[in-house]
C-alpha cells in the first residue's frame, strides 16, 4: 500500500512539474476556410517573431481589405498591413530557408471558379522586411514542401500558361514548376527534383488514359506531358508520344493572336504547340530543348 502511494504521489510531482516548467507552445499558424469566423488580434509567435492577425470574414466580392496583420521581430514592431481574401487564406510563420529565422506568409485568395492565390513573403535581412510574393496562381497556387529534407522548403507549383491553352480547365494538366526561396527570392529550380519531375509525369500519363478511354479531351494533358518529358530530359520521347495520340479534331489553341487580335491558325496541334513552348521559353527560337 505504502508503494502505490510513493507511486501516485510520484505521478502527481512529476505532471506538476511538466505544465510548470513547459509553456504552452506558441501558436504558428492561423488557416482560413469557408467557416471561419470574423476575429481579432490572434497572435502568431516564433523565435523573435510575433504576428497579430485580425479577419473580417465578407460573403460578398468588394476588394476591400479584410486581412490584417502586424509584424513585430524582437519586440520592435516592423510592419502592419493588409490584404483582400475571400473564404480562404491563412497566415503561417516557417523558416523558408533553413538560416534560422522564420518568415511570414499570408496566403490569399482571389475568389472565383479558379483563381487565384497569391503567397507574400516577408523575410528578415539586415534588421528590414523584406517582401516577395508567388504572384496570382490557380486554386491553392502551391505548397511549400522540403522536397529533399534538408531543411529548406521548396515552394512547388505547375507552370499556369498552360490552362486553357489547349482544353478546358478540366482538359488541361499543368508541367511542375519548383522554386527554392534564398535571400528573399525565388529561384527556378524544377530540373532538380527528378522524382518529383517522374511522379507527375506518371500522374499525367494516367489522365491520358482516363481521358482517352472516356472519350474526353486529351490535347490539353499531352501539353503538359511534353513540356514535363522535356523538363526531365525526355524531349523527343514525349514529343513522339504526343504525336502518336493527340486529337485531330480538336481546334482549341490554334488560333494566332497578335495583341489580342486573330490573325490566323495553326494548321495542327503538334505546330501550335511547338509555338508555344517557344514562347513559353520550353524550347529556343530553332525548336530544341533550353
Amino acid at each position: 500500500m505504502n508503494s502505490l502511494i510513493k507511486q501516485i504521489s510520484s505521478y502527481f510531482i512529476f505532471l506538476t512539474l511538466l505544465f510548470t516548467t513547459n509553456p504552452v507552445i506558441a501558436k504558428t499558424a492561423i488557416d482560413i476556410d469557408y467557416d471561419t469566423t470574423s476575429f481579432k488580434n490572434e497572435k502568431l509567435s516564433l523565435d523573435k517573431l510575433e504576428v497579430t492577425v485580425s479577419y473580417n470574414k465578407k460573403e460578398e466580392f468588394d476588394e476591400i481589405d479584410n486581412l490584417h496583420y502586424q509584424i513585430s521581430y524582437n519586440g520592435v514592431s516592423q510592419l502592419s498591413s493588409s490584404v483582400f481574401t475571400q473564404f480562404t487564406g491563412g497566415v503561417f510563420l516557417k523558416d523558408l530557408d533553413g538560416n534560422g529565422t522564420p518568415e511570414v506568409i499570408v496566403r490569399t485568395f482571389s475568389g472565383g471558379a479558379h483563381c487565384c492565390t497569391n503567397y507574400i513573403i516577408y523575410t528578415q535581412q539586415n534588421n528590414q522586411l523584406v517582401k516577395s510574393e508567388t504572384g496570382f496562381l490557380d486554386s491553392r497556387g502551391g505548397s511549400f514542401q522540403d522536397l529533399n529534407r534538408d531543411g529548406n522548403f521548396e515552394f512547388v507549383s505547375v507552370d499556369n500558361s498552360f490552362l486553357y491553352a489547349f482544353s478546358s480547365y478540366a482538359g488541361s494538366f499543368p508541367p511542375s514548376q519548383i522554386y527554392t526561396f534564398t535571400n528573399g527570392k525565388f529561384e527556378d529550380v524544377t530540373r532538380s527534383y527528378t522524382q518529383h519531375l517522374r511522379s507527375h509525369a506518371w500522374e499525367m500519363y494516367q489522365a491520358f488514359l482516363q481521358s482517352k478511354k472516356e472519350q474526353y479531351e486529351v490535347n490539353g494533358i499531352l501539353a503538359g506531358y511534353v513540356a514535363q518529358k522535356l523538363l526531365l530530359g525526355e524531349y523527343e520521347q514525349g514529343w513522339k508520344f504526343m504525336l502518336a495520340n493527340y486529337d485531330r479534331t480538336s481546334d482549341w489553341g490554334l488560333t494566332i493572336y497578335q495583341e489580342d487580335r486573330e490573325i490566323g491558325k495553326y494548321p495542327n496541334f503538334p505546330t501550335a504547340l511547338k509555338a508555344f513552348l517557344t514562347q513559353q521559353g520550353y524550347l529556343d527560337k530553332n525548336g530544341q530543348p533550353q
